[in-house]
Formats: C-alpha cells, sequence, structure tokens
C-alpha cells in the first residue's frame, strides 16, 4: 500500500462532514499498518494528501514500515 492507494481515505477526510481522526484511523486499511496512533495521525492524517510530502514519500510501501517507540529522557534531547 503506498499514500496513493489512500487518496480515496484522503479525499473523505478533505471533506470533512464530522469525519475524524477517530473515523480515519478505524479504516481497514489503516488498522493492518499497526502504525503508533501518533505517527499515523502526523503521518498520514496531518500530510497524506499533502503534494510535495506525497511527492517524497508516495514510493514507499507502508505496510513494510516498521516503527519503534523509545522513552527518551528530556535531558537527552
Amino acid at each position: 500500500m503506498k499514500l496513493g492507494d489512500l487518496s480515496p481515505l484522503m479525499a473523505r477526510r478533505r471533506a470533512g462532514g464530522g469525519f475524524s481522526y477517530d473515523r480515519f484511523r478505524a479504516d481497514p486499511a489503516l488498522a493492518s499498518l499497526h502504525w503508533p496512533d501518533d505517527v499515523l495521525e502526523q503521518f498520514l492524517f496531518d500530510h497524506g494528501d499533502n503534494g510535495a510530502f506525497v511527492r517524497d514519500y508516495g514510493g514507499i510501501d507502508l505496510r513494510q514500515v516498521r516503527w519503534q517507540l523509545e522513552t527518551i529522557p528530556a535531558a537527552e534531547l
């Protein structure tokens, strides 16, 4: 699955009409990714239909992307 495959979902998000993030993430295509909520929201919900973003990341197979959450103490930042 690539960003372009999600264009119908992105169109529903753009159209508004109460299409919240909770409804967005409940889509079966997104659930199959098993991405953390923060990443799903920022990577796809917020930017998934941004032209420049799609050009930069549109060729990535989203199912192959694995995320690992790590806790980093503020002092290390």
